[in-house]
């Protein structure tokens, strides 16, 4: 018996998100154990139907498919998450991950942040170990224009090695999975890095000035760009 991996995507499925009766499709995290491939595969779509069902979705009109599979080792199990992803039925044909941010951008986690230079179409490097731990999930991101994302999933682009679990600083390649979070402004963004440096002294080793000046400079930004200005002068 080994764990399998699936990444599901769902299509067509009318009224089932909140004060919403439109069209709207979704992608989706599950695992099941099976002898080989094809049993998974087959094990996944029935239990996620009964899923469905007990939602009330069984006769919502929707249709689900396999998008991605793979092998995994118990230990990654814990890390695989279990939510929807909604997008609109126009985007339906789209691949997960597909919105992207321009750089720069402020990418502001667990206890961390950082302004990144990379495009979050490209591909990305993540330890195993933060893979696992989904510290970057819930991430937010906010670019130059004031759009913010957050990093709802992070996907590998092949399966752990043994090596690889056994060292869990060396690197996968990883396909990020955004969603717009366009009820997050800049003050909330603004707002939570401050908190942030109040409140982890962790974060002082990590600064280029104290942290108090820190608080200054990012409490002065007025506009998007002054505060990844001012958040990439800080580490």
């Amino acid at each position: 018996m080994a764990f399998f991996k699936f990444l599901l995507r769902g299509e067509g499925f009318r009224g089932v998100i909140a004060d919403r009766s439109d069209l709207a499709g979704f992608y989706v995290h599950r695992h099941v154990e099976a002898n080989d491939a094809e049993s998974a595969r087959l094990a996944v779509l029935a239990r996620f139907g009964e899923e469905l069902a007990a939602l009330g979705w069984a006769d919502k009109g929707g249709r689900v498919a396999v998008d991605e599979m793979e092998e995994v080792g118990a230990a990654d199990l814990p890390g695989i998450g279990l939510g929807f992803v909604w997008f609109p039925e126009a985007d339906a044909s789209g691949a997960a991950g597909e919105t992207e941010v321009q750089p720069p951008f402020l990418l502001l986690g667990a206890g961390a942040f950082s302004v990144s230079s990379q495009s979050t179409s490209e591909r990305w490097s993540l330890t195993t170990s933060a893979i696992r731990s989904g510290e970057f999930r819930g991430a937010l991101c906010l670019d130059r224009e004031g759009a913010v994302h957050a990093i709802v999933d992070v996907i590998p682009e092949r399966a752990p090695t043994r090596v690889d679990r056994l060292v869990p600083w060396r690197s996968l390649p990883v396909r990020l999975v955004l969603e717009s979070r366009p009820e997050v402004s800049l003050a909330d963004v603004r707002d939570r890095l401050v908190e942030m440096l109040e409140n982890d002294s962790r974060i002082a080793d990590f600064l280029k000035v104290p942290a108090a000046e820190a608080i200054v400079r990012v409490k002065a930004s007025r506009t998007p760009s002054e505060l990844i200005v001012a958040a990439s002068a800080l580490v």
